[in-house]
């Protein structure tokens, strides 16, 4: 019980220094201060405490203080959008999770892929698929070309040579 009480009374030091309890209350506080060698020297420290802040020297503040503090208040107000954004912590490690995210997936994709550019069974696969595309076509200038007239600025398919003026590239196909 006595640390109960001690608690009680320990609240209402502040009241009771400044005169503002009940008469009721007050009485137990005085009670209980006579009785208890702790709780009075807490009371007494705390009296002095407030004395000597009560009787310390006011400072003045510089005349442009107010001015100073609402300027500065008023450029926290003014930042951007993106800045806030980037200057949360919250941002930073949603961000930091994200690219482990992707790494993760990358490396998932690279291990897991069937068709790797670093297996040798791609090669054969691609240049399979390769093939079955290459279709030779004898001329597609009459269907393409408005300008079948001048024949050195035309394009041809001739087999696997393709001609465009004075150049031509020939596509190699690697079939066995």
């Amino acid at each position: 019980m006595q640390n109960n009480e001690c608690s009680y009374i320990s609240e209402q030091f502040t009241e009771y220094q400044e005169n503002s309890l009940s008469p009721e209350i007050r009485a137990r506080v005085d009670a209980h201060l006579t009785v208890c060698s702790a709780c009075h020297t807490r009371f007494k420290s705390l009296s002095q405490i407030l004395d000597q802040l009560h009787n310390s020297p006011h400072k003045k503040a510089k005349p442009d203080f107010t001015q100073n503090l609402m300027l500065q208040i008023e450029e926290m107000n003014q930042e951007t959008f993106w800045h806030k954004l980037y200057s949360s912590s919250y941002t930073r490690i949603a961000g930091s999770a994200v690219a482990a995210g992707l790494l993760v997936a990358l490396g998932l994709n690279i291990w897991i892929d069937p068709i790797s550019p670093f297996s040798p069974q791609s090669e054969r696969s691609f240049t399979g698929v390769q093939e079955a595309q290459l279709k030779p076509v004898e001329s597609i200038v009459g269907q393409l070309d408005s300008t079948q007239e001048n024949k050195s600025d035309s394009l041809g398919l001739n087999k696997t040579t393709i001609k465009s003026g004075s150049s031509s590239l020939q596509l190699v196909n690697d079939t066995k």
